[in-house]
């Protein structure tokens, strides 16, 4: 059993409830309390865990010494049965917080966070908006603010904002917080969903961290185009061919711009959604080429398709990836980012319909359902989707690429 601070969790469960109230301006002669069996909830039956009910009880007594609550009791048993909250007690009960725990009254962390934004006033639209948003937290006591993780994010914000300089992800968190990872393990989604509420991006974009952050020339990593199958790429005194790679390649991002000129000697060339089923087709076996895209496209897939599809105008376009709503929208995505009709592969109803597969159909959530209406008149996805809405299917490609190369 962890071992739990029970007078930390009873404080902050009655205060809970004590904004809660205030915030809805609610006036009632009803004491806030809460009852043991909400921290350990075997605290009444015959086989509680003795110790585990005395560290309840002393935590309890503790909180009654210091002013904090008062308790009822069980008849004839020294049992608690409800615990009161002090709300004549309120700044005692704050104090105790901040000197044993560090937690801040919501008044002191209002005027801290007045405190954090002042000295960020000549910043631009991403601190202003986040600004904005955390006074409006502010003002609502329900809310248990963080100072130091809202110093953080408007520190990084004001920084994204100034910089012009390309970066990548850690060395932005070097120079912001002195931490080369501090950045991704803290406030890395947080910061792309505040730059995505507030700078436009268009389309499926949107929903890509490494986009957002590029829009502030910040690059996750160098990006790499990894294909396999017969091409011939050159550069500039030099000429890389890889149809005998049976593995395929992985180009840089950084090497995409310098491409002179890009030959497919195959027919066909296909991107492929994920990697499993970009490992296991074989180009050796098929007419085709392969692209893996990993997701939405990204810029760096994008330049290397156009100038692909400029250079060799024969090649048929092809795309193979779930049978699901993102992988229709990825395909969306890469028809309209390159100017080019790729033809969906593998990924119709004869797929969901197929006896080999059946046993992988997941059933579509929710939000599946609401997702669809994104695609609502596209002509390529109108009779898989139906088929899909009606029986509440989707498919992952993984599946459908085995049986392709494995059980021909």
């Amino acid at each position: 059993m962890k071992n739990k601070d029970y007078k930390r969790l009873v404080l902050e469960k009655l205060l809970k409830k004590y904004h809660n109230r205030v915030a809805k301006n609610i006036r009632t002669g009803r004491r806030i309390l809460v009852k043991p069996q909400e921290f350990y909830k075997n605290y009444a039956d015959n086989h509680a865990d003795i110790s585990e009910k005395e560290k309840l009880q002393e935590a309890v007594n503790t909180l009654v010494s210091l002013g904090a609550v008062t308790v009822d009791y069980l008849k004839f048993s020294d049992d608690v049965e409800k615990i009161y909250l002090c709300e004549d007690k309120i700044e005692i009960i704050y104090k105790y917080l901040r000197d044993e725990y560090g937690i801040l009254p919501q008044s002191i962390l209002s005027e801290g966070v007045e405190a954090a934004i002042r000295q960020y006033q000549s910043s631009g639209a991403l601190v202003r908006q986040y600004a904005a948003s955390v006074r409006s937290q502010a003002q609502d006591p329900r809310n248990q603010l963080d100072l130091q993780r809202i110093k953080a994010n408007l520190k990084i914000l004001d920084f994204l904002e100034r910089n012009e300089e390309s970066l990548y992800v850690r060395e932005l968190s070097s120079l912001v917080y002195g931490d080369s990872k501090w950045f991704e393990l803290h406030n890395y989604d947080e910061i792309c969903n505040i730059i995505r509420e507030t700078l436009p991006m268009p389309g499926e974009e949107a929903g890509r961290n490494d986009e957002t952050l590029a829009r502030l020339h910040v690059m996750p990593a160098e990006q790499e185009i990894m294909i396999k199958g017969d091409f011939k790429i050159e550069w500039d005194g030099y000429v890389l061919e890889t149809g005998k790679l049976k593995g395929g390649i992985a180009i840089s991002s950084k090497d995409i711009g310098n491409i002179r000129n890009i030959k497919v000697c195959a027919p066909e060339l296909m991107t492929v959604e994920n990697k499993t089923s970009y490992q296991r087709l074989d180009a050796a076996r098929t007419t085709a080429a392969y692209l893996y895209l990993g997701g939405f496209a990204s810029r760096s897939q994008i330049a290397f398709l156009r100038k692909v599809i400029a250079e060799n105008p024969s090649l048929t376009y092809y795309h193979f990836g779930d049978i699901d709503v993102g992988g229709f929208l990825i395909h969306r995505h890469l028809c309209q980012a390159t100017g080019k009709e790729f033809s969906l592969y593998c990924m119709g109803v004869g797929q969901l319909t197929d006896e080999r597969f059946c046993h992988c159909l997941k059933e579509l959530t929710d939000n599946d359902l609401g997702r669809m209406e994104a695609l609502a008149g596209e002509e390529a996805y109108r009779e898989t989707l139906a088929y899909m809405r009606s029986h509440r299917v989707k498919l992952e490609q993984e599946i459908v690429s085995y049986y392709l190369e494995v059980r021909q």
